[in-house]
């Protein structure tokens, strides 16, 4: 009974669970590896040890945890008077003439206005200079020169 369960279910030919198979065919596949071309032993002895992805750590995936904060202020122009409804999509769609690399809208307390980003200051500039009092999706918004927010120990000090 034994051998042919063994037989019916093989096991894996590389896993940390079975380490002398692993051995055999850890030699079998740097060779395949070096002959494709990525040669060396590469990180660890080409052992596989499966990992559940919230240990593997790395990114945040494509387009995730970008943001427009990785942009300079001069690149980045505030948009407000954004009609309700609308997507970041719709508003890029808008500004991607001007040379718009990323836009957001914002929800919450910044309900109505977003920010766009772009390559260079100049294309910023140019912009608010151009979008300014456009209509997007019937109601007309407005472009201007992206100013950072006050702290709340700024704001709440006495002048």
């Amino acid at each position: 009974f034994g051998s042919s369960r063994s037989r019916a279910f093989p096991a894996p030919l590389s896993c940390a669970v079975c380490p002398r198979r692993a051995r055999a065919t850890a030699g079998t596949e740097r060779k395949q590896a070096a002959e494709m071309g990525w040669g060396g032993k590469g990180k660890g002895d080409g052992v596989w040890v499966w990992q559940p992805a919230f240990w593997k750590g790395g990114g945040y995936g494509k387009g995730k945890g970008k943001g427009h904060r990785g942009f300079a202020i001069e690149k980045k122009v505030w948009i407000g008077g954004i009609p309700e409804g609308v997507t970041y999509k719709e508003l890029h769609e808008h500004m991607k003439p001007a040379g718009a690399k990323w836009t957001e809208v914002f929800e919450g307390n910044g309900k109505g206005t977003g920010v766009a980003c772009f390559a260079t200051p100049e294309e910023a500039t140019n912009a608010i200079a151009t979008l300014n009092g456009s209509v997007l999706n019937g109601a007309s918004i407005q472009v201007d020169v992206w100013e950072r927010k006050p702290k709340a120990t700024e704001a709440a000090a006495p002048a």
